[in-house]
């Protein structure tokens, strides 16, 4: 086990435990010490240890040994890895995956290529794998059980996110529930930081903007807002907006392509990359160079605490128009059509998009769903896009954008996640479709609160193509492509235009010349990560 980047030792006569992350409305250290004396006990049941670590409140990842157990367990949605390999007789359990590699003498004889297709297609690999055939890592929920005394173990999920388990209220009911659940989840932040400064990467959606306005509303101070990205761009007047309407400090974090890209080219980025190696997901880079001048320059506090706007938008949903084929009426999980899901999670690059690569990737996913045992307690028919959100919960939004969390960490800060509290999964797993579908119940609540007065004449994701001389150049490219059509012009301006024209310069990392040729139909910089990831580890 590897003591950095937020993990902590506990030591004492019974047990040794090493944990990461934090605990709403409990003293974390009392929480350890009874389930640490609970597996001292030899009569102690699995069912005892699922129900204490389905119990703690927070985002973590634990190993607990004890004279008669060995449990390791991540959350609700595995915001932190943790790896094993099981290889002949013996179990090894990590924080960092490279260290098992090492460990267990792994060479390029153990590559699973079927895994780094899944990872060139999606930026993560599917279930429990990683590029090693022999590396496995917990998914969220899930934990794993040894009992030293009859020398067996076992993996178990204590928790699977389930937006089928629907439950009728009326609208009113929900905006009240969903009120409180707000309040109450920022209460529990408000409690669990202190005095400590809050620091909020304010875009100028409504996520982060929830939390800064629930924040003033509970009367909380020490918050400071920045915003990042080209002189010009959308999203900083809104945010500036926002900050100062409820009175709090605003920051600006200017980027520029040369900028962005001398960091990606620097021996910080290669660290960053390096220390959390996972061998299962690409690298968030998406406020790795912000967050560096952030700390470089002083601007927050050293023991600061951040905290993003992951992932209202997913858990509200945000995404099921997008991924919901609503002319298909399956029975069963044979029947359920994934082409829409695929288009928007398995599309980096449209090259790889065939019925081949289709046909393997979707028999991927029905196994990490009937890994569940779930299969009995859905009505397919109704309930198909909550099978697609279950699926995006375990993939996309668990292996990748929670990954975000490590760049606060690489650079020593602490972090919440109130969007993806328990409160907030039990909620939003129970709201119907009509009321998700759109996130109409979420936004129609934050406007009828207007909290911080920040909901009603403040634009919302209002994107302007800037700098504004590319606007003219671009709309001039345009007109010809009235004969060829919309599918060449845009990715005409994908090759083209995009590099220059991103709010946040993300494609920085990339050369404009290797963008300008591409024929293969990039999606976006994850795209690029994919192959510097599995070149990396030897797959070219």
């Amino acid at each position: 086990m590897r003591k950095r980047y937020g993990w902590r030792f506990y030591e004492n006569n019974n047990s040794r435990v090493w944990f990461f992350g934090y605990q709403y409305n409990a003293n974390i250290e009392n929480t350890l010490d009874k389930i640490s004396l609970a597996l001292c006990n030899a009569n102690t049941s699995d069912n005892d240890i699922l129900n204490y670590i389905r119990n703690i409140s927070g985002h973590f990842s634990m190993v607990v040994e004890t004279s008669e157990w060995v449990v390791a367990a991540v959350d609700k949605i595995c915001t932190n890895p943790i790896f094993v390999v099981e290889l002949e007789n013996d179990i090894f359990i990590s924080n960092y995956a490279p260290i098992l590699k090492d460990k267990c003498d792994l060479d390029n004889s153990s590559l699973n290529l079927s895994a780094g297709l899944e990872v060139h297609m999606a930026g993560h690999t599917i279930g429990n794998k990683t590029l090693y055939n022999e590396i496995k890592r917990l998914e969220g929920g899930e934990c794993i059980l040894y009992n030293r005394s009859q020398n067996l173990w076992h993996r178990e999920f204590y928790y699977t996110y389930s937006p089928w388990r629907v439950k009728d209220r009326s609208e009113g009911q929900l905006v009240k529930e969903f009120t409180d659940i707000c309040t109450n989840t920022l209460k529990s932040l408000k409690e669990s930081v202190g005095e400590r400064q809050i620091v909020i990467p304010l875009s100028a959606g409504n996520d982060s903007r929830l939390i800064a306005s629930g924040l003033k509303e509970l009367g909380v101070k020490n918050v400071v807002c920045f915003s990042y990205g080209r002189m010009g761009n959308f999203e900083t007047p809104i945010s500036k907006d926002i900050a100062n309407r409820l009175g709090y400090k605003w920051l600006h974090i200017p980027v520029t392509i040369i900028g962005k890209r001398r960091f990606f080219k620097s021996d910080d980025y290669r660290r960053y990359v390096e220390e959390f190696e996972s061998y299962g997901s690409v690298p968030n880079v998406h406020e790795a160079y912000e967050v560096s001048l952030l700390k470089n320059h002083h601007l927050i506090n050293n023991n600061a605490i951040i905290v993003n706007g992951n992932s209202g938008d997913f858990i509200s949903g945000g995404h099921i128009s997008s991924i919901l084929n609503l002319k298909n009426n399956p029975k069963t999980i044979n029947e359920i059509d994934w082409g829409k899901f695929l288009d928007k999670h398995f599309s980096l690059w449209s090259d790889l998009r065939n019925t081949t690569n289709d046909t393997y990737i979707i028999s991927e996913l029905k196994k990490v769903f009937l890994s569940r045992n779930i299969e009995e307690s859905i009505n397919f028919t109704k309930h198909s896009y909550a099978v697609m959100e279950f699926m995006e919960c375990v993939g996309r939004q668990s292996r990748i954008v929670a990954n975000q969390q490590r760049t606060y960490e690489y650079f020593g800060y602490d972090w919440r996640l109130p969007l993806w509290s328990d409160d907030m999964l039990f909620f939003w797993e129970s709201v119907c479709y009509e009321h998700k579908v759109g996130q109409r119940l979420y936004l129609d609540t934050l406007r009828k609160n207007n909290w911080g007065n920040v909901w009603i004449d403040i634009d919302v994701n209002n994107k302007i193509i800037r700098p504004f001389y590319l606007r003219w150049v671009r709309t001039l490219f345009k007109i010809p492509f009235v004969i060829f059509g919309k599918s060449r012009w845009h990715k005409f301006e994908k090759n083209v235009f995009e590099y220059f024209i991103h709010p946040s310069c993300a494609l920085a990392s990339v050369s404009y010349f290797r963008i300008l040729i591409d024929h293969r139909g990039y999606r976006s910089i994850l795209s690029w990560l994919s192959i510097k990831m599995l070149r990396s580890s030897g797959i070219k």
